[in-house]
Parts: structure tokens; C-alpha cells; sequence
């Protein structure tokens, strides 16, 4: 009897111990910014919202996900503008802490996706030509990209405001990607040169960052097909040399890449926004710009 209230005593405390040890639970929206949370964030504290396989394009809310939503104590979003089925939920939920990585020091309040002009001439600049994909009269319809963490930089903040809402440091987590970045500089300065064509408007921010030739996409986002005046312009481009590599996206069907390709010697690599190949650890989201560097280099490069 002795032996079994001991047990009971140590099941009790262990019980006790773990709630106690328990912080607070973060939801990420996306498998990506759950690499910048798992930096500062336990294993058994962070989870994320739009499961592997499908991106916010096509996602809509089931009820397990409101709940999910509910017991979270820190929503990791990218904001009202890129996932608008989050945003009912903030004011329902105003307790929550609800940390917006559209957000940039230099807006305060604002939303990022509403920046100022000049960055958005170089966001569009790292585009390589005016018309939006899809559009066939030529002229940018202020397209934003929403893809905010494939900026490091802008994830850097992020990340300090996470880490600032769960009363941690935020580590090393800067400095590793101050690093990052400057080696991937490094690495794709020999093709900056370089044009390709990516499948859609995902990437603009990190082409800017590395200072890399964007000739052109295919769409500004999945839903929208390209139009037939922009993919024979593409093809153009294609002929006169203009583009060493095309990369594609593992989510959507490549049927007209390879049309478009058809009985040209170019380059073709994969790029994934969505990062389903790399672990949610604490080196993720460096391992994931390491990734992608890779990427760049060995369709650029060849």
C-alpha cells in the first residue's frame, strides 16, 4: 500500500511538474513561419495551421481548425491582407496574441502589404518587366506579394517579436541569419546575372535580397492562369536567350512549363515556398535559406 500511494504521490507531481514546465501554445499559419517559431518555441508547444500538401491558396477552415485556433495562446500569422481566414478571428479572439509577420518596424501598426512606394518599385523591379502575369494589357495592378516569410529579414523581426511575446531571448537566431544571408550572397553573386522564370509571384522579396535576375513568372498567384499574350512574350524571352532556367513548384502542375519549354536546352529546377522538405527544428528556417540558395545556384549555374 505504501509503495502504491508513492507511486500515486510521483504520477501526481510528474502531472503537476509538466503543466507547470507547459508554455504558451503558438500556432503558425504556415509550415515556414513554423520554422522561424520552432527557434524559440518546444516541440510540444507549436503546431500549424494549413497542413503539408496544401498552401493558403486553397485552404479554407474545417471546425477542428477554429478549435485549434481557440486553444492557441499566440496565433504566428502573415496577416489579414495573405490569409483572410484568420482575420474574423482576431476580433473574436482579441485575448489572443495574434503576431502579424506582415508587420515591419517601419510601419508601427500598419499592415506591410500597404508599404511605401520605393519598395514597392523594388519589389516589382526584381519582377524583370511591368505587365502582372496573367494580365494581357500590359500594366501592374499592384499586385503584393503575400509570401512575407521568404524575407529573412522581415523574419528576423518576426522572430524577436515572438520570442518578446513568450518571454524568451531570441537567441542566436539573427546572427545565424545575418550569416545566412551573406552566404548566399556569396554563393549566387556569380549568377546574378543570370534570368529565369519562376512558376509565380512567391519570391520577389528574396530576389531583391540577393540582388538576382527575375525575368519573369508564369502567374501572380495559382488561381490566376497566365494569359496567353504573357506566355508568348515568355517564350520570346526563351529564344533570344534571355532565361538560363525556369523553376517550377511541386503543388501545381508543370503542364505549361513543359509546353512552353518544348524543344529548348533550359535549365529546369524546383523550388517549393511552402518548404515541405525541411523539419520543424530549431535551425529550420536557416536550413530552409540554405535550401533554397542550393536551389538557385544549381539551376543557374549549370
Amino acid at each position: 500500500m505504501k509503495n502504491l500511494s508513492l507511486t500515486l504521490l510521483f504520477a501526481v507531481a510528474a502531472a503537476l511538474s509538466s503543466v507547470a514546465a507547459a508554455g504558451p501554445k503558438v500556432l503558425a499559419s504556415v509550415h515556414p513561419l513554423a520554422l522561424v517559431a520552432a527557434s524559440v518555441t518546444p516541440a510540444d508547444d507549436l503546431s500549424v495551421l494549413v497542413p503539408m500538401g496544401m498552401t493558403p491558396h486553397d485552404f479554407s477552415l474545417r471546425p477542428s481548425d477554429v478549435g485549434r485556433i481557440r486553444d492557441a495562446d499566440i496565433i504566428f500569422w502573415n496577416g489579414p491582407d495573405a490569409e483572410p481566414y484568420l482575420a474574423a478571428f482576431t476580433e473574436r479572439w482579441p485575448d489572443k496574441t495574434w503576431l502579424d509577420v506582415s508587420v515591419t518596424p517601419e510601419d508601427g501598426h500598419e499592415h506591410a502589404g500597404h508599404e511605401h512606394e520605393e519598395h514597392e518599385h523594388d519589389a516589382h523591379a526584381a519582377t524583370g518587366h511591368d505587365a502582372e502575369e496573367g494580365d494581357d494589357d500590359g500594366h501592374d495592378h499592384g499586385h503584393h506579394d503575400p509570401h512575407w516569410w521568404l524575407s529573412p529579414l522581415q523574419m528576423i523581426d518576426a522572430q524577436a517579436r515572438l520570442a518578446a511575446a513568450l518571454g524568451v531571448s531570441s537567441g542566436e537566431f539573427a546572427t545565424a541569419m545575418q550569416q545566412q544571408i551573406e552566404l548566399s550572397r556569396s554563393q549566387l553573386e556569380p549568377y546574378r546575372d543570370r534570368g529565369f522564370f519562376v512558376f509565380h509571384r512567391a519570391y520577389d522579396r528574396w530576389v531583391e535580397l540577393m540582388g538576382l535576375n527575375q525575368v519573369g513568372a508564369f502567374t501572380v498567384s495559382p488561381e490566376q492562369k497566365p494569359g496567353l499574350k504573357t506566355l508568348q512574350h515568355m517564350r520570346e524571352q526563351l529564344l533570344q536567350g534571355e532565361v538560363v532556367c525556369v523553376f517550377t513548384e511541386p503543388e501545381f502542375s508543370p503542364a505549361v512549363v513543359d509546353s512552353l519549354l518544348r524543344g529548348l536546352d533550359i535549365n529546369r529546377g524546383e523550388l517549393d515556398p511552402m518548404a515541405a522538405n525541411i523539419a520543424i527544428e530549431p535551425q529550420g528556417y536557416v536550413n530552409y535559406m540554405q535550401d533554397l540558395t542550393r536551389r538557385f545556384s544549381e539551376c543557374l549555374g549549370d
